[in-house]
């Protein structure tokens, strides 16, 4: 979809018949998908019926209202509706609404770099450039050459950004791609916007120059209390309270990091909705001279939303609106259960949503012993409903927890390193106990390993654990009894006793790497024999 209309609403102050300022006050952005003949003009601001769509071809629109015609050519911008009232001595406000209609295609006026290989295509916009947006937007700065890949170029941009609505970005940067698509040709990321009558603004941008999220507005002075604009598809929502009343947050408290995070500028707002208090993240990547790696020209622009329950909404910026999930994914993340899911919704309603999984941010990070009963400790995250997992998921125990760690009735279970290993029963202390009996002794087994005929001897004492043997890595010591030791490899299990030596052997294939080289296979034999 591509923006056709814009809608201004301007304020203006006029003192015996001259205007002393001029101020736009509220933009909204109507996509030509919206435009149908016959049918009113979308998102129209004001009261008193909007125009109606007489004709329309990309390039003219017609409109009429209250007995007017009203034809607009691309880049033409005219006055649709006013009003106004006397403020005293003989100073005048008004307000009047106007309609914009622009341009269908994004234009480059610039230099070029031509040439390809074999496997990168080096083609796009290098040097001094402008890029004109079909939305009224402009940009003027020096495009650089980031990357090229099999895909195309892509390229990054640094300079000045303004918008059609008069408001522009002095430092900005935009990333571009090899077709001119103004959702590649454009900012990504939280900038401080400057407007030309009024207080600067922090907002986010995504897919070109939209904004979405909260707009923040910095006061010019220490009595101006800050106010927030929420944004949603590239245009602005609009709350009621009541008869002509219109809905704002109020502002409890702001952040702009711009040093904190790398690479990325950070907006964090709390805002207050009644007796609801909402906490609010944005961040995108910033502009940084001279430095265009994947994380600066293509940043990961994000918002959390932090709900007066707890819980909270991750997502791209442009899938929540008035603080709910409205319309594309959203990862939610409940408070209450300590998981997180990744959901689907469409036009307010969840349309689809995957499994629940353990919110990290929700876990204890501890140190606990190794489950399994092996002398060490390990790193671990423990929940509140007695899930832990130990090295990122090397182990994962679900079951009665006490003080923090597997203690009473549980399961454990062991990651492919572990052959998925299970051990079900009773836990102390976090450890399993074993229903077999333990034996406190020290045996000693004399080892015989080697590679393709290449063989190493040495002696180690049995221990619970894996072997860590060339070749034999996730091969595990898993019983030491006075008579036997025993080694599992997933469903495999191998038994050494005293004058039974054990034999393995194990072969890894060869195979052929992307780049024609050929990796031969390897031959491992290992024996394990019970020394006395």
């Amino acid at each position: 979809m591509a923006t056709a209309v814009y809608i201004n609403v301007y304020s203006s102050h006029l003192d015996r018949g001259a205007t002393v300022s001029s101020t736009p006050r509220e933009h909204y952005e109507v996509d030509e998908k919206q435009i149908m003949v016959g049918k009113p003009l979308p998102q129209w601001p004001v009261a008193g019926g909007a125009p109606v769509v007489k004709a329309y071809d990309g390039n003219q629109l017609t409109l009429e209202r209250l007995g007017k015609t009203f034809v607009l050519r691309a880049g033409d911008e005219q006055e649709i509706d006013d009003s106004e009232h006397a403020v005293g001595m003989g100073v005048i406000s008004r307000t009047y609404c106007c309609v914009k209609l622009v341009s269908a295609e994004l234009l480059y006026k610039g230099s070029w770099q031509q040439g390809s290989t074999i496997l990168q295509k080096l083609e796009g916009p290098i040097g001094e450039g402008e890029v004109f947006y079909p939305n009224g937007d402009h940009f003027k700065g020096y495009f650089h050459l980031s990357y090229a890949h099999i895909n195309g170029p892509a390229h990054a941009a640094e300079g000045r950004y303004e918008f059609a609505d008069g408001s522009y970005i002095e430092d900005a940067w935009i990333h571009t791609s090899d077709d001119k698509d103004p959702m590649h040709w454009g900012l990504h990321g939280v900038f401080r916007i400057h407007h030309p009558e009024g207080p600067d603004s922090i907002a986010m941008f995504l897919h070109g120059g939209r904004r979405y999220g909260f707009e923040l507005f910095l006061p010019d002075a220490s009595w101006e209390k800050p106010r927030v604009r929420e944004w949603y598809g590239g245009g602005s929502v609009v709350r009621y309270c009541g008869p002509g009343e219109l809905f704002h947050y109020e502002v409890v408290d702001y952040q702009v990091d711009e040093t904190g995070k790398s690479g990325f500028t950070t907006l964090r707002l709390t805002l207050r909705d009644g007796e609801d208090v909402y906490r609010v993240e944005q961040y995108g990547g910033k502009y940084e001279k001279n430095n265009y790696d994947n994380s600066i020209y293509e940043p990961s622009t994000r918002v959390i939303l932090h709900l007066p329950n707890g819980d909270s909404l991750d997502h791209y910026g442009d899938d929540v609106r008035e603080m709910k999930p409205f319309d594309g994914y959203v990862d939610y993340h409940d408070a209450k259960t300590g998981k997180w899911r990744t959901e689907r919704w469409e036009n307010g309603v969840l349309a689809d949503d995957q499994e629940w999984k353990y919110d990290v941010r929700a876990a204890k990070e501890t140190t606990l012993p190794e489950p399994t009963g092996v002398e060490s400790q390990m790193k671990a995250l423990v929940w509140a409903d007695g899930h832990i997992e130990y090295n990122d998921k090397e182990w994962t125990y679900d079951g009665e927890v006490k003080y923090g760690r597997p203690d009473g009735q549980g399961v454990l279970v062991g990651d492919s390193y572990h052959g998925n290993r299970r051990y079900e029963g009773e836990f102390a202390n976090g450890v399993y106990v074993s229903t077999e009996e333990q034996y406190d002794g020290e045996i000693t087994l004399h080892v015989k390993s080697g590679e393709n005929g290449s063989y190493e001897e040495y002696d180690i004492v049995a221990k619970r654990g894996r072997l860590n043997i060339r070749g034999f890595w996730n091969y595990e010591i898993t019983s030491v009894k006075a008579d036997s030791i025993t080694i599992e490899f997933y469903e495999e299990k191998y038994v050494v006793r005293p004058g039974e030596p054990l034999h393995l052997y194990n072969e890894i294939e060869g195979r052929e790497w992307s780049d024609g080289c050929v990796y031969d296979s390897d031959e491992y034999t290992l024996d394990i024999t019970w020394k006395e």
